[in-house]
């Protein structure tokens, strides 16, 4: 796997992340990482969705990594 192509992949995920912070987390953007994991994990869709977040971050460094 090429060096652009795992930036890429990781660059989206930061991306997704970031967006489903300012979706699932009020509306606001949260001042760190644990902080938006926090209010999106305070209430029960932010809860499936930090658990698909981390299963989806970790497939990709399983793939980007091991393969």
């Amino acid at each position: 796997m090429e060096p652009g192509t795992i930036l890429l992949i990781i660059v989206g995920v930061v991306l997704l992340w970031l967006l489903v912070d300012i979706l699932v987390a009020g509306g606001s953007m949260t001042g760190g990482m644990m902080g938006g994991m926090m209010m999106m994990a305070s209430n029960p869709v932010g809860g499936v969705v930090l658990l698909l977040l981390l299963a989806l971050g970790a497939l990709v460094a399983y793939v980007a990594f091991f393969t």
